[in-house]
């Protein structure tokens, strides 16, 4: 990839501190961590959801946080991988987010500030695939 400008390591950062805190949310979910319950307000409805959470979907779920966290890491570093990663990442999470609106009643469950949360993060990460394959194509040209 080209000479990265210094919004482009802006954009790494914060997807990296993105995937960071989703990793730690993911952990502090499954782990029925009630503090953590209580801290966002969730009530048991939240807690039954994720306490039968599928394991399917949590395979989204893992993919989209380790696709997630490693396309910065790769854009960054300047490999051509970020781009197939940010990919996987988007894709992943748009799955998932499908999936858990259709079958999993989501929004009804997490209400209507967490899912706009949720599509936010889909767009980012969807931006910045779109930004890496803008580098890597720039390069090619």
């Amino acid at each position: 990839m080209k000479k990265t400008k210094w919004y482009g390591y802006l954009f790494a950062l914060i997807m990296i501190f993105m995937y960071v805190m989703g990793i730690y949310d993911f952990f502090m979910m499954l782990t029925h961590n009630e503090a953590y319950y209580l801290s966002h307000n969730y009530g048991p409805q939240v807690i039954e959801y994720f306490t039968a959470y599928p394991f399917y979907f949590m395979i989204f779920w893992i993919i989209n946080l380790l696709a997630g966290l490693a396309e910065p890491l790769l854009f960054i570093l300047k490999k051509k991988a970020a781009v197939i990663t940010a990919l996987t990442a988007t894709l992943a999470q748009f799955i998932l987010l499908v999936l858990t609106f259709a079958l999993r009643n989501r929004l009804a469950v997490l209400g209507t500030g967490v899912a706009l949360f949720d599509v936010g993060i889909l767009l980012l990460t969807l931006l910045f695939y779109l930004y890496c394959r803008r580098q890597v194509l720039r390069e090619k040209a």
